[in-house]
């Protein structure tokens, strides 16, 4: 991909509509000022469908990206995060939306990989795939024009996600059965139907215990 010519757009067109609502799962990151949906701006969302497609959407009028609602409304799409909770927070809180099926790689992590005590992005990816993650621009600023080596790093922050899912399921398949019955996988199943009670906790200003590393729910 070009990312000299790649620029961000203020939403999605109805060709990537139609394209994302064909695949029914995209990957979803966004980039924010902060941590806090309720003070904090919401400065880039970057979409990738199964097929490493990528689009940027930068705008300060979240409000008229109808076209990017109708994908995080959607019931038949699913969409991966990685902390699911904070980025379902910013688009519910600036698209004045709910986000519908969502799923998270950092709680399917948590159970998947009882191994490690590290679940963030960069651990996935070089733990899974033998990925070195970037985190030079983790804290850059995201509300003025953004520069090739952003638009790099947004891309690569979300393309992998997808293929991220499937090999923690597959590692939650193959554990098994839990002592109590349940499998890890229909636990995991449980644990991200969570996530929309635990974005409206973050939002109404209740902690789920965010800087809990124990916490399955947490950072």
């Amino acid at each position: 991909m070009d990312t000299d010519s790649f620029e961000p757009q203020n939403d999605l067109t109805n060709l990537d509509l139609e394209r994302i609502s064909k695949s029914g799962i995209v990957a979803i990151d966004c980039e924010m000022g902060g941590l806090n949906p309720n003070r904090d701006q919401l400065y880039l969302v970057q979409i990738s469908d199964r097929n490493d497609v990528v689009n940027l959407i930068k705008t300060s009028q979240w409000h008229q990206a109808v076209n990017l609602k109708s994908i995080m409304v959607s019931k038949n799409i699913i969409k991966v995060f990685h902390f699911a909770i904070i980025d379902n927070s910013f688009l519910n809180k600036h698209l004045s939306i709910v986000v519908e099926n969502a799923y998270c790689t950092k709680i399917a992590s948590k159970l998947a990989r009882t191994y490690s005590d590290s679940h963030g992005l960069g651990s996935l990816l070089e733990d899974l795939f033998g990925l070195e993650k970037d985190k030079k621009l983790q804290t850059s600023y995201w509300g003025g024009h953004i520069t090739k080596e952003q638009t790099q790093y947004a891309i690569k922050d979300v393309k992998h996600l997808i293929k991220i899912k499937s090999k923690l399921e597959s590692i939650l398949a193959e554990k098994g059965t839990l002592p109590t019955g349940i499998t890890y996988l229909e636990l995991n199943n449980k644990c991200q139907q969570f996530i929309p009670a635990l974005t409206q906790l973050w939002l109404n200003g209740w902690d789920f215990g965010i800087e809990d590393p124990k916490s399955v729910f947490g950072h």
